[in-house]
């Protein structure tokens, strides 16, 4: 069955992600429908499935198949340093201003969240953007990088801090010898940079409510362009509400805030989709 033949029955698709919901409490139903039904194709052809009907039923006697389909509709494409300029742009727009308000206020404590982590480039990329800003001053602040994911698979794999060559592409001479050691066919983050970023499962289009706040800094890149407006403008208000007061939200560059959000946030830099929580002006 093609992806229009899937598309075109909406009703079995909807009673399969209620399924799903229901029985695994992973909450797809306000993903947009033609990510779920790609997705879907994967799982259908994997499980030797033609039609909704037929997948509930494999279901219901495999239920690790479950989490499989919660994998395969999680997008863990990613990479260290994946969007070049947004990373510049966080040490040149972001990073300056939040050290100088916390030591203008005595504060040592920064908190920031990898939303969607993936196999643990973003949040480690973050942990070494932070040494490579704060340098001999690293060790005066508390830093904590929390990193959450769908996907168990992802996250087991993020904590070892194990890459291969292939995955190490493009990361430069003077990083790789900083932050990294060569280990066998790849290279394994070093422990420090290990010891800062904090995994832990979480969904985002879950309801109950945010899992961390008053965070200093939240990237949440190419998750959004998944989701319908609805559920959009719920995860973004729930990012919103977690932020400290300045905090800053970065986004994936093809993505944006919703409307009544955008109103509430200060745009630091359009192209690499940086916004900032503003509070009074002697915060700023």
């Amino acid at each position: 069955m093609g992806n229009a033949a899937l598309g075109n029955d909406a009703p079995a698709l909807d009673t399969l992600l209620e399924k799903v919901y229901r029985d695994s409490g992973h909450d797809f139903r306000e993903y947009k429908r033609g990510t779920v039904t790609r997705r879907l194709e994967r799982r259908l052809h994997a499980t030797g499935t033609k039609t909704c009907l037929d997948y509930m039923r494999f279901l219901n006697t495999h239920s690790e198949e479950y989490q499989k389909f919660a994998d395969d509709l999680t997008i863990k494409t990613s990479g260290f340093f994946r969007s070049p300029y947004t990373f510049q742009q966080v040490a040149e727009l972001v990073l300056p201003k939040l050290v100088s308000s916390k030591v203008n206020r005595g504060k040592r404590e920064l908190k920031l969240w990898s939303a969607a982590c993936a196999r643990g480039e973003e949040p480690y990329s973050i942990a070494i953007l932070l040494a490579e800003f704060l340098k001999h001053k690293q060790l005066d602040f508390d830093i904590s990088i929390y990193a959450t994911d769908i996907s168990w698979q992802a996250l087991n794999e993020a904590e070892t801090g194990m890459y291969s060559l292939k995955e190490m592409e493009g990361v430069s001479t003077p990083i790789l010898e900083s932050y990294f050691t060569r280990h066998n066919e790849g290279y394994a983050v070093n422990s420090d940079m290990r010891q800062v970023v904090k995994f832990s499962y979480f969904d985002l289009t879950s309801t109950i409510g945010q899992p961390f706040v008053g965070l200093d800094c939240i990237f949440c890149c190419n998750v959004l362009i998944y989701l319908q407006e609805q559920l959009q403008e719920r995860v973004l208000n729930m990012l919103y509400d977690s932020l400290a007061t300045p905090g800053y939200l970065i986004l994936g560059e093809a993505e944006t805030p919703t409307n009544s959000l955008r109103q509430k946030l200060e745009c630091l830099d359009t192209r690499a989709r940086i916004y900032r929580k503003n509070g009074r002006s002697d915060d700023v």
